[in-house]
């Protein structure tokens, strides 16, 4: 999150009740009031950042990033045409866990079994860009501010999905993706 702030001065971020976002409601600072809102506390609003991030860009003008999981976005995937259409430069940033991880890790660390949160993951490369949206898979997260900024000078939505796994294996300086790549 300190990489989008950093990158994109005035941005407003709007989370979804997604890992990353339940951490940047301990961690993160804002710069100014009205840049940072989520609905991740607690209340289950799944899939509540995509049109908010939209209503959120439309009202201020200002660079506009939603951050949302995997299980979140397929509540309001729909949104994604309706930001196309309007030609929105909205930034959705995907983070990628093949499931319910949160949701998982509460059940697996009170020793319950767990249950229907390991969900069926859709290519959300291909349905975005069957929206008509820009879509990318981060490969390396020193490449996310070029992506950003990249993002800003169009006139449509970009997806830059964020493989949890592949994540967690760069940052601890693993070679190997996680997870099998999927063609682009």
């Amino acid at each position: 999150m300190e990489v989008v702030r950093d990158t994109l001065p005035g941005v407003v971020i709007v989370g979804d009740s997604a890992q990353p976002v339940y951490a940047g409601c301990i961690d993160y600072a804002a710069t100014r009031p009205r840049s940072w809102f989520c609905s991740a506390t607690g209340y289950g609003t799944l899939g509540y950042a995509l049109p908010a991030a939209t209503g959120a860009l439309i009202g201020t003008g200002r660079p506009t990033v939603c951050l949302i999981g995997d299980g979140g976005i397929q509540f309001t995937l729909p949104e994604l045409g309706s930001a196309r259409e309007a030609e929105l430069p909205l930034i959705v940033l995907l983070w990628n866990n093949n499931g319910y991880g949160e949701i998982k890790s509460y059940m697996e660390t009170r020793g319950i079994e767990p249950i229907g949160v390991d969900i069926f993951t859709p290519d959300f490369l291909t349905i975005s860009r069957g929206f008509g949206c820009e879509a990318h898979r981060m490969k390396d997260h020193r490449e996310l501010p070029a992506l950003l900024e990249a993002a800003l000078l169009r006139r449509c939505p970009t997806v830059i999905e964020i493989v949890e796994a592949d994540y967690i294996a760069a940052i601890n300086g693993q070679e190997e993706p996680a997870l099998p790549a999927v063609a682009e």
